[in-house]
């Protein structure tokens, strides 16, 4: 039987054509921002320029003149809202670009906020960009395996560039609605990473005194920061928060426990074993607030995103330290309403819930202690719980 010329198939071809046209889109996208870091094109437009001037800078890295090419390259960025393009007078014919104000914080190797390193995936989690590229040599060799003391030392350095950019305040913001914090003396950042967290949480209250708990490898980092931050009541306590115990690290100034303890997306901070060590070197009516993901809370509208941060979280692992198929998940990770009923039962009551990407508080009655109800949707799942310990 011959074809039919006019049959066409039930499903029209729209939804994969698009899905290929949006995939090339997103690759050409990254690789021009790539690109563009490399250069240091944002730094050079820091000043502004002619596109003449930018034509000579072009060739002088080696590149063959296109004019049309880097025209089109210019407009992208301008379309991105990374640089401006502008007439400095009616009077003249040239053309001026320069970095838009977001490029020049976030995206000149120069500023104080430049999150380059931690926005550039070829030098993130072992240029992870590379693995997609060579995706079937990635899934022969298996996964990476990475030593903790040598992954969490390098990946602070990026934490605290992108903490500063704005999460840090807002987490002090949001805690310093609570007495019991800034009233705490005796404070503990668990994984503490670069010490900022318990640098800003010492400032509460200048008779508080802050330790920051983490690997002997990160607190060689973490020193740095407290010398940067001339922050003279914040030490350094060397350990490993899965085998070793936070009591202790208590003092004869706090021999009952801790007045407040905080936490930041650390590893173990879902983890029952952990959270167990923590509430008992909380003090009596002390305070334990930890900053996590918790994916489950994500929006269906994201799944993609969700799938693809997952095949990227499986494809390292390491070598001490057990992971989760989900992302942000380890061994024995609790869910958001697992958490708040594991403390609970540890005698905490739960004060507040703050969801970081809606920047409100989406539980705060200290009367009311039912927290389960609460499924908010987000982007990442990012929260900090806040919680009183009321009963030993």
């Amino acid at each position: 039987m011959s074809k039919n010329v006019m049959e066409t198939p039930k499903i029209e071809p729209e939804q994969i054509e698009n899905l290929f046209e949006d995939a090339y889109l997103g690759l050409r996208k990254f690789f021009l921002l790539s690109f563009c870091l490399k250069y240091n094109v944002f730094e050079l437009l820091d000043t502004q320029k002619t596109f003449n001037e930018i034509e000579v800078w072009y060739e002088k890295q080696g590149f063959q003149p296109n004019k049309n090419l880097l025209l089109n390259m210019l407009d992208a960025l301008v379309q991105f809202g990374l640089i401006k393009v502008y007439h400095e007078s009616y009077s003249s014919d040239d053309i001026f670009y320069k970095a838009t104000e977001l490029s020049k914080t976030y995206l000149n190797p120069n500023s104080e906020f430049s999150k380059i390193n931690s926005l550039a995936p070829f030098y993130t989690y072992g240029e992870r960009a590379n693995r997609w590229i060579n995706l079937d040599e990635t899934l022969k060799a298996g996964e990476l395996k990475t030593e903790e003391g040598a992954f969490f030392p390098d990946i602070i350095k990026r934490m605290a560039i992108d903490c500063r950019a704005g999460e840090l305040q807002l987490t002090i913001n949001y805690l310093k609605h609570f007495e019991e914090v800034k009233s705490a003396k005796s404070i503990l950042d668990v994984a503490g990473g670069h010490g900022l967290y318990g640098i800003a949480l010492s400032y509460l209250n200048e008779d508080s005194k802050c330790k920051v708990f983490d690997l002997p490898e990160v607190c060689e980092e973490t020193k740095k920061y407290i010398e940067e931050y001339g922050s003279d009541r914040v030490s350094t306590v060397s350990g490993n928060f899965f085998t070793d115990n936070f009591v202790d690290t208590l003092d004869s100034n706090n021999s009952e426990g801790y007045d407040l303890i905080f936490s930041s997306y650390n590893p173990g901070g879902k983890n029952p074993a952990v959270i167990d060590k923590i509430c008992e070197a909380t003090a009596l009516n002390g305070i334990f607030a930890n900053k996590q993901a918790f994916p489950e809370t994500i929006d269906k509208k994201y799944a993609v995103k969700k799938a693809f941060e997952g095949i990227d979280w499986n494809m390292f692992s390491f070598t001490g330290t057990k992971k989760e198929k989900i992302c942000y998940t380890f061994e024995n990770s609790l869910t958001l309403d697992g958490y708040t009923n594991h403390l609970e039962k540890k005698g905490f009551k739960i004060l507040g819930i703050f969801a970081l990407e809606d920047k409100k508080s989406v539980k705060e009655d200290a009367h009311h202690a039912n927290v389960r109800k609460h499924h908010s949707k987000m982007k990442m799942g990012n929260y900090i719980v806040v919680a009183k310990k009321v009963r030993n």
